[in-house]
C-alpha cells in the first residue's frame, strides 16, 4: 500500500510542476505585474497603456485607417478625451483596471489627454 501512496504523490507532484503551481505564467495583468516605475513593461501592438504613473505608453502611436486601438487602464482612474478633430473616435469616460477599444476609421492626427491628470497626453496618427 505504501507503493500506491508514493505513486499517487509522484503523480500529484508532476501535475503541479506542469501547471507551475499557480505561480508565474503569462496570464496576470493586474497592476502588481508592472515595473517599479508604475508603467507596464511593453504594450502590445495597437495598445496604449494609461499607467498608474500618469503617462500614456506609448505617447504616440501610428496605425492604418480602420485599426482598433485598445486603451488599457491600470488600477488608477484615467479618461481619454480626444481633441475636437473631425474623425476622432468617442472619448473614454473615467475608467480603471479595464481595457476599452476605439476604432480609428479616418486618416489624420488625433491628440488626446487625460483630463484628470495634467500633462498626461498622447497622439494617434492614422495613415
Amino acid at each position: 500500500m505504501n507503493v500506491h501512496r508514493m505513486i499517487g504523490g509522484l503523480v500529484v507532484a508532476v501535475v503541479c510542476a506542469a501547471c507551475d503551481g499557480g505561480s508565474g505564467g503569462n496570464t496576470p495583468t493586474s497592476p502588481s505585474n508592472y515595473n517599479g516605475a508604475g508603467t507596464s513593461a511593453t504594450p502590445g501592438a495597437n495598445t496604449v497603456i494609461a499607467s498608474s504613473a500618469s503617462v500614456f505608453t506609448p505617447p504616440a502611436l501610428s496605425v492604418a485607417a480602420g485599426t482598433t486601438v485598445t486603451f488599457t487602464f491600470e488600477g488608477v482612474t484615467h479618461n481619454v478625451t480626444f481633441d475636437n478633430v473631425s474623425g476622432a473616435p468617442a472619448n473614454i469616460d473615467a475608467t480603471y483596471s479595464a481595457s476599452v477599444a476605439r476604432t480609428f476609421a479616418t486618416k489624420g492626427t488625433f491628440p488626446y489627454q487625460c483630463t484628470i491628470h495634467s500633462g498626461m497626453t498622447g497622439t494617434v496618427t492614422v495613415n
